[in-house]
Order: C-alpha cells, then sequence, then structure tokens
C-alpha cells in the first residue's frame, strides 16, 4: 500500500515549474504594472495595488456591485478574440487579470 503522506511530503518539496517560467514573469510584472504603474498615472490609486482604488470603488458604489468589472473582463475578452485590429493583442489579457484581481479583492473583502 502507498505511503500517502510521503507521497504528499515529496510533492509539497517540487517547485512547480509554471513559477518560474520566464513568461509567467513577464505576465505577473505586466499585470503589477496594470495595477500600479497605470492605476498611478490615471490617477485611480495613489498607493498601488494595497490601497483603495479610488475609481473602482466609486464605479462599484454607483452600479451596486462588481458590475463594471466584469463587464470589463468580458469586453477585453471579446475584443481579444476579434479579427480586427486589437484582436490578439495581450494587453487586453493583461487588462482581464488586474481587473480580475479587483474584482476579487473587493469581492473577498465581504
Amino acid at each position: 500500500m502507498p505511503n500517502i503522506s510521503a507521497e504528499k511530503s515529496q510533492a509539497a518539496r517540487v517547485e512547480p515549474t509554471w513559477l518560474t517560467d520566464p513568461s509567467f514573469q513577464d505576465f505577473i510584472n505586466d499585470v503589477r504594472h496594470q495595477l500600479e504603474g497605470a492605476a498611478v498615472a490615471k490617477n485611480y490609486n495613489a498607493h498601488g495595488v494595497e490601497g483603495h482604488n479610488l475609481l473602482y470603488e466609486a464605479v462599484a458604489e454607483m452600479t451596486g456591485g462588481q458590475h463594471h468589472a466584469l463587464a470589463e473582463i468580458v469586453y477585453k475578452a471579446r475584443r481579444f478574440l476579434s479579427p480586427g485590429a486589437r484582436g490578439g493583442d495581450v494587453t487586453d489579457l493583461v487588462k482581464i487579470a488586474a481587473w480580475a484581481f479587483l474584482a476579487y479583492k473587493y469581492a473577498s473583502r465581504k
């Protein structure tokens, strides 16, 4: 019979390769820039990802929840999949991740 706890211990010591994949690191850095640099530059948030996103909070209050963030995610996904000039632009994937993080951040506070 296999020793499951020993297998779990061994599995816990192995670092997933996706964490060190350069494209994953680039993606995380791009999302961080979107949440911090772009938000600060647009005056949405003066304190980086840990601070309050004034625009996000104001729109959520006006719409009664996460509607705007979810609509942005759908819009960016649709634009990414479109055959137009912006179709396939990976910037939309970064923005989807940033919006998803903000939605998660504010929804998990409840």
